[in-house]
């Protein structure tokens, strides 16, 4: 019997208004913490990728913010 695994693809809207995928280093990293636990605020992607060190995704409100800027919020 083959069993299929699962694999969740985190994506964040660019200023072009397309959507790229996070690597899938960043995507397990984000799905770790909501299943170590769901009720989570945000998650510093900075923990899994420096070049991502500015960013947290909230995941109440499902965006990106770069914390270094003012106006850098992305939907994720």
């Amino acid at each position: 019997m083959l069993l299929a695994s699962a694999v969740v693809v985190w994506e964040w809207l660019n200023e072009h208004g397309r959507w790229r995928p996070y690597s899938p280093a960043v995507c397990h990293h984000i799905e770790t913490v909501i299943r170590s636990d769901p009720r989570s605020a945000s998650v510093v992607l900075g923990q899994v990728d420096s070049r991502l060190t500015p960013y947290i995704i909230d995941l109440h409100s499902m965006h990106q913010f770069r914390q270094d800027t003012v106006n850098h919020i992305r939907p994720c």
